[in-house]
């Protein structure tokens, strides 16, 4: 016989699988982003606030992947901001998932439905920041390195780029 004070038959137990809505990881996502961004995904039907303010915490991680510190994110999004090779519309999906993550955990920021609404859509923006930061330099780099050595250095050396 058991030690448990309660009825329970832990054997039998039946436990419902966890789906969600919110979309996969983007294939080039790094592990430790995936990480939390997986988490958010189980938890964003039970609770959109814990989803939104892990996928915050991916963002700032994903900002050391992109060549920031990740100390402070704010501080990174506008230094991503300076670099030409994010956008505007990058800069505005981070920074809309920076202030809804951050929200969600400051109270009377943002209403909980006003949260809710959005949840989903805060993943497919973190996809996009690993797809235009991460996937589609590595295929241009590709890409540009598969050109015939002589052209391509003509080409750095004209640009000033041959350093």
């Amino acid at each position: 016989m058991s030690d448990r004070k309660d009825n329970y038959n832990y054997n039998l137990r039946l436990v419902d699988p966890i789906l969600s809505d919110a979309p996969p990881a983007a294939a080039d996502m790094p592990e430790d982003v995936k990480a939390d961004y997986e988490e958010a995904r189980l938890v964003v039907n039970h609770s959109t606030r814990a989803a939104a303010a892990l996928l915050r915490l991916a963002l700032q991680k994903l900002c050391r992947h992109l060549g920031e510190p990740g100390e402070h994110i704010d501080t990174d999004i506008r230094s991503l901001a300076k670099k030409p090779e994010f956008g505007e519309r990058l800069i505005r999906a981070a920074d809309t998932l920076r202030i809804i993550g951050n929200n969600a955990v400051h109270p009377g920021e943002m209403n909980g439905e006003d949260i809710d609404n959005v949840a989903n859509g805060l993943f497919e923006l973190l996809n996009l920041i690993v797809t235009a930061g991460i996937t589609e330099p590595r295929k241009w780099d590709a890409m540009y390195e598969a050109l015939p050595e002589k052209p391509r250095k003509a080409a750095e050396k004209k640009d000033g780029r041959d350093k």
